[in-house]
């Protein structure tokens, strides 16, 4: 996936000039993840729970420390990044906080790209992989609903299920209770959510996108919260989407959790 993704600079038109230079120059690539919590679902194990958190770690640094690892390989066989400054980069925060032998590595070698890990928010990469649970969230809504603007500028609402949430349907049968692992997005409270980032974030050299969904009547306070708690976690970034009948929503949950979640 590093690989493909420093072929990706090459082989990119970019739209200025400017632009093409600066992605050449650092040859910065962003890997991640996404399906967090459907994998979490299918492995038996809650959203939030110590176990997930340790997964969440586990996967983190194995994919990280993957992509250090193939960009030093690239390196040597490709070249350093131009904008590479040894003893600049070499005393970084996050490259300190590598294993030695990838500091090591690095010293001796350089590396192919200054950055090599992003969340991203994955709604459409993980819609395309039959609806995966996006990026690090949890799951939005077993079934839900989806607008879709056509090109005549009319909307579609179209159904959409969560594929861990089909796989269980498929195996086990439509009237099967779903066991307390199984979460939607509204049940996993905010702090637990932002815990679950900060196992993640230790991994990763740049951005996080990481969304807490409220319901239509949520308070300020609870919004406020949110922000101070990812501050005193020391989160690189959080936003928060409150459902309101001004702006809508793109996704929204169907069912019973619609009523529960719906603006006033």
């Amino acid at each position: 996936a590093t690989r493909m993704l420093d072929n990706v600079i090459d082989i990119s038109h970019f739209p200025l000039t400017a632009q093409a230079k600066a992605a050449h120059a650092s040859r910065r690539i962003g890997l991640g993840i996404t399906g967090l919590a459907d994998a979490f679902a299918m492995l038996g194990v809650r959203y939030g729970s110590e176990s997930s958190m340790e997964i969440a770690n586990a996967v983190m640094q194995a994919v990280c420390e993957a992509a250090y690892r193939t960009s030093i390989g690239l390196a040597k066989e490709r070249g350093i990044f131009p904008e590479y400054r040894a003893t600049e980069y070499l005393a970084g925060d996050f490259i300190l906080s590598l294993p030695h032998d990838i500091v090591e590595a690095i010293q001796q070698n350089g590396i192919r790209n200054s950055h090599l890990t992003a969340i991203a928010p994955a709604g459409s990469i993980s819609l395309l992989a039959n609806n995966v649970s996006s990026g690090i969230e949890p799951i939005y809504a077993f079934q839900a609903e989806r607008k879709v603007k056509a090109s005549d500028g009319s909307i579609t609402t179209m159904p959409v299920n969560d594929y861990a949430w089909s796989l269980f349907r498929e195996l086990h049968g439509a009237h099967a209770p779903l066991p307390d692992y199984f979460v939607e997005a509204y049940d996993v409270d905010p702090l637990t959510q932002l815990k679950l980032q900060s196992q993640l974030q230790a991994h990763v050299d740049q951005s996080i996108s990481k969304t807490i969904n409220f319901p239509a009547n949520a308070s300020f306070g609870q919004c406020r919260d949110v922000f101070v708690q990812a501050y005193r976690l020391g989160l690189k970034g959080c936003t928060m989407f409150r459902a309101n009948p001004a702006t809508g929503a793109v996704l929204s949950p169907a069912g019973k959790r619609a009523a529960d979640s719906a603006c006033p």
